[in-house]
């Protein structure tokens, strides 16, 4: 028998309060990467675009990444990981323009052949991150019939350190024309879940 429990201390609320601390502290961190030059669509170009969402040309790509990555980021704040939307400041530019995609809409993808692994090693160290979830594109899709309506596809592929994918897919939300960022937001909620969601699952977290 130890002496912390021949004397009575209350070792049993420090061991609760130290094992709290080490799931908190060893919780999987994924970081998100948002590419540029992400948002296609089959009937918007990025001035019509920017006219109905409010959003500045040259920051539209920017603002629906952010918009998505902070989404998913607070979507499961009790699961086994935490999401890290990536900026400027973590990243170089130069880093998500190594990262290829291919195809449009529910057909999109991304590869990491062309990202060196010592690039990818660098910023996920500095997220302190294990793997890497790319936002591959956002695709608008207009169709006409049986009514107007815009379906916002979300392509995704997350990594682990070593470049291997780990789960590729995509989700969508819709609206009736394009909205503003705050009420993209909000739209894309649900969607942004179940990401969340998936790559939780995929992970065993």
């Amino acid at each position: 028998m130890s002496l912390f429990l021949l004397i009575g201390l209350p070792i049993y609320s420090w061991s609760n309060n130290d094992k709290d601390a080490k799931r908190k502290k060893e919780k999987t961190q994924i970081l998100i990467v948002g590419l540029a030059d992400n948002v296609k669509s089959n009937y918007y170009y990025n001035e019509k675009i920017a006219e109905e969402t409010g959003i500045p040309v040259d920051r539209i790509h920017e603002q629906f990444n952010l918009i998505i990555a902070q989404n998913i980021a607070s979507a499961l704040p009790n699961s086994g990981c935490t999401f890290i939307a990536g900026n400027d400041n973590q990243l170089s530019k130069e880093f998500a323009d190594q990262i290829e995609v291919k195809g449009e809409g529910e057909n999109s993808t991304s590869s990491l052949s062309n990202l060196p692994s010592a690039a990818l090693e660098q910023a996920l160290a500095q997220a302190q991150a294990s793997y890497l979830l790319v936002l591959n594109q956002h695709y608008l899709k207009r169709q006409e019939q049986p009514m107007r309506t815009v379906f916002h596809i979300v392509s995704y592929t997350l990594y682990d350190k070593n470049k291997k994918e780990i789960l590729s897919g995509n989700q969508f939300f819709t609206y009736m024309k394009l909205e503003s960022p705050e009420k993209i937001k909000e739209i894309s909620r649900k969607s942004s879940s179940k990401i969340a969601t998936s790559i939780v699952k995929s992970l065993d977290l």
